[in-house]
C-alpha cells in the first residue's frame, strides 16, 4: 500500500480532509442502527444514548416510556453479574502463562508469570477500570455493542473511558476486528485550550492547532462556550519503525474541531497498540455492530409489558373512580364524591341520582398472570435466572438445602447458553485490555526482569474468573468422577494404583482452579521430598530392627543354658551334631 506524507495525496487533499470524509462515511454506515438503539434506550436506559455531541449535560425527563422497570432491573443484574463473574475486583480473574505448558511449569518462569499477574491486578485496582467495566457490560447487554478506551494518564498509568452508544462509529479490518474508532464529543473552550494548547509547564499556549474561532472566544473570555471535537484512531498509513516520534507508531490518533474548515489538527499522535476495546454480543458476518443481544431479544416483551401495565392501571382507575351519570338537575347543585359526604337532589322517576355510567368489574387475575409471564421472558433474556440462580434456588426449595452437585449441574446447564458470549467477550474486550495494559507497563519499565527462557516467547492470558472457572469445572468434575471410580478398584486390585499419576492430578486441580503457583510444590521437588522421606523411614526401620536384634542377643547371652530350657535344648542339639556331651548331663 502506498504511503503519503502530509498533503501529497494524488488528489491534492490533506490528511485532515481525508479523515473528515472517513468520519462521514463511518457515520453513514452506522445510521441504520440509530433508530433501533433509540428504541432500546427509550425503554431500557434512556440516559445512556448520545446521538448528538450537544446532548451533554441534558437533564430533561427521558423516562416517559417506562412504566414497569423489570427490563432495567434485569439489565442491571446482567451488568453486575458479568462484572462479578468475569472481572471481579475482589478476586483474581486472570493469570499469564505460555503456549508451551512445559515451559510455563519451570519454577523461575512460573514465579515471573505470577509476579506480573499480581502487578496487573494491582494496577487494575488502583485505577478507574472497575468503574468503567460495568458500564461497558451494560451497553453490551442492552445495545449489543460497547466501547472503552485505555489511555495514558498524568496521575495514574492509565485511565479507562466508557463511551455512550451513538457517540462513536466503528470500522473493521480484513479480519473482522475493530481497528478504527471515531468519536464526536463536546468540550468547552477552556477544556480545548487546556488539553490541546497549554505547553508543558503551563505558562505558554500553542495556538497552531486551535482554530481562530476558538482563539477569539478565549480572548473574549467565553471560556464555557461549547466546541465540538472529533477523535479518530486507526491503523497508521504513516507507520514507520525506522523513524522516531509518535506520528509514526502503528496506530494514529488525530483530534480536530468538527465544524472547522481549517486543515490543522488539534493534536496528532499515535499508539503502539489499539487503545479501544469494542466488544459485541453477537455479530453477523461483515457487520461492524452487534445484531443480537439480550436487549434486542427482550425489546418486544418490554414494549408489551409497558402497554399491559398501562391497561392494568386504567382498569383499576375505572373501578376505583368510574365515570358517572346523573340527572340534569344536578348540574347546578353541589355534588361530592368524598367518603361520608352527601349530595341533595330531587330525582325523577327512573333516575336514582349519581351512578356509574357503566359497570366495571374486571378480573385482573388473567392480566396479572400474563404480566408475570412477560416479566419472566425479559428476565430470561437477560440471563437473570443464571446470575440469581443461587438466591432463587433457596426461595423455590424453602428450607431444603441445595446440594453442591445440583448447583454444579445448574451452572453447567446455564453456561451452555452463555459460553459463546464469554468467548467473544474474552476475544474483543479482555484480551485487548490485558495486552494494552501490559504494553503500557513494558513501556514504563514496570515489569520485573524477564527470565531467559521467556526471551522471544509470546505470552498467553488464561482467565480464572468465576464464570471461567465454572466452565472449567466441567473438567474438574470429570477428574473427580475418574478418581471416585478408580478408588474402589484399588481396594480390589491394588496394582491399579500404579495407573494414576497423583502428582499430575494435583497439578491439574491447581491449574483449573487458578491456585497461586507458590502454594503447589513442583513435581520434581515433591518427588525428591517423597524419596527422602521414604529413605528416612527405611533408615528408622533398619535402626529399630538392629536395636531389636541387639536386645535379643543381649538377653540370649544372659539366659541360663542348664535345665530344660529352650536355649539348653538348642545348645544340646548343636553339641550332639558336633559329637560333644550334652550340657548338664
Amino acid at each position: 500500500m502506498p504511503t503519503y506524507r502530509g498533503d501529497d495525496y494524488p488528489d491534492g487533499s490533506s490528511r485532515r480532509e481525508r479523515y473528515g470524509r472517513l468520519r462521514s462515511r463511518l457515520w453513514s454506515e452506522r445510521a441504520s442502527f440509530d433508530a433501533h438503539w433509540r428504541d432500546l434506550g427509550d425503554f431500557l436506559m434512556p440516559r445512556r444514548t448520545r446521538f448528538f455531541a450537544q446532548d451533554r449535560n441534558r437533564g430533561d425527563k427521558r423516562n416517559q416510556n417506562i412504566i414497569d422497570s423489570t427490563g432495567r432491573f434485569s439489565a442491571r443484574t446482567l451488568s453486575s453479574g458479568l462484572h462479578a463473574g468475569l472481572t471481579s475486583p475482589a478476586r483474581p480473574w486472570l493469570k499469564l502463562t505460555t503456549p508451551d505448558a512445559k515451559l510455563a511449569k519451570q519454577p523461575d518462569v512460573k514465579a515471573w508469570l505470577h509476579e506480573v499477574t499480581q502487578r496487573l491486578l494491582t494496577l487494575f485496582a488502583t485505577t478507574n477500570l472497575y468503574n468503567a467495566l460495568p458500564t461497558v457490560y451494560m451497553d453490551l447487554g442492552i445495545f449489543g455493542t460497547g466501547a472503552m478506551s485505555i489511555l495514558q494518564d498524568s496521575r495514574d498509568l492509565f485511565r479507562a473511558y466508557a463511551y455512550p452508544i451513538g457517540s462513536y462509529a466503528l470500522g473493521l479490518d480484513h479480519r473482522g476486528i475493530v481497528t478504527t474508532f471515531c468519536r464526536d464529543y463536546e468540550l468547552t473552550v477552556r477544556q480545548v485550550v487546556e488539553e490541546f494548547g497549554v505547553q508543558p509547564g503551563g505558562r505558554h499556549i500553542n495556538w497552531s492547532g486551535i482554530s481562530s474561532t476558538v482563539k477569539n472566544l478565549w480572548d473574549r473570555g467565553d471560556y464555557e462556550e461549547s466546541v465540538q471535537v472529533t477523535w479518530l484512531t486507526m491503523p497508521n498509513e504513516l507507520a514507520d519503525r525506522t523513524r522516531m516520534g509518535a506520528r509514526y507508531l502503528p496506530f494514529t490518533s488525530c483530534h480536530w474541531e468538527t465544524g472547522s474548515q481549517e486543515k490543522q489538527f488539534l493534536k496528532e499522535s499515535g499508539f503502539e497498540t489499539f487503545p479501544v476495546m469494542a466488544p459485541r454480543w453477537d455479530v453477523t458476518d461483515g457487520d461492524s455492530y452487534a445484531t443480537d443481544c439480550p436487549g434486542m431479544t427482550a425489546l418486544g416483551d418490554v414494549r408489551q409489558l409497558q402497554i399491559e401495565q398501562k391497561r392494568k392501571g386504567q382498569a383499576i382507575a375505572k373501578m376505583v373512580d368510574p365515570a358517572l351519570v346523573g340527572p340534569s338537575s344536578l348540574r347546578t347543585q353541589k355534588t361530592s364524591l368524598l367518603p361520608g359526604d352527601i349530595t341533595y337532589a330531587d330525582t325523577r322517576e327512573g333516575m336514582q341520582g349519581l351512578r356509574a355510567i357503566h359497570e366495571v368489574a374486571l378480573n385482573l387475575e388473567h392480566l396479572g398472570r400474563d404480566i408475570a409471564e412477560v416479566q419472566y421472558r425479559i428476565q430470561r433474556a437477560f440471563y437473570e435466572d443464571l446470575f440469581l440462580m443461587l438466591a432463587r434456588s433457596d426461595d423455590q426449595r424453602g428450607s431444603q438445602p441445595v446440594t453442591a452437585r445440583e448447583i454444579d449441574e445448574r451452572h453447567e446447564e446455564k453456561l451452555l447458553a452463555l459460553g459463546p458470549v464469554l468467548e467473544r467477550t474474552n476475544d474483543e474486550l479482555l484480551d485487548p485490555l490485558v495486552d494494552r495494559v501490559y504494553k503500557l507497563m513494558e513501556l514504563n519499565h514496570l515489569l520485573p526482569d524477564i527470565p531467559q527462557a521467556l526471551d522471544g516467547v509470546a505470552l498467553k492470558v488464561e482467565y480464572i474468573s468465576i464464570l471461567a472457572q465454572a466452565q472449567k469445572l466441567v473438567g474438574v468434575a470429570a477428574q473427580d468422577r475418574f478418581l471416585q471410580s478408580t478408588l474402589p478398584l484399588v481396594e480390589q486390585y491394588p496394582q491399579v494404583r500404579h495407573k494414576v499419576n497423583i502428582m499430575a492430578v494435583v497439578d491439574n486441580y491447581a491449574d483449573m482452579l487458578g491456585v497461586d503457583p507458590s502454594l503447589v510444590v513442583p513435581t520434581d521437588v515433591a518427588t525428591a521430598n517423597y524419596q527422602a522421606e521414604q529413605q528416612a523411614a527405611a533408615e528408622v526401620q533398619k535402626s529399630e530392627a538392629t536395636k531389636n536384634y541387639a536386645d535379643a542377643a543381649q538377653k540370649a547371652s544372659q539366659a541360663p543354658v542348664t535345665g530344660d530350657s529352650m536355649l539348653a535344648r538348642i545348645v544340646s542339639n548343636a553339641q550332639q551334631q558336633a559329637g560333644a556331651q550334652p550340657v548338664g548331663g
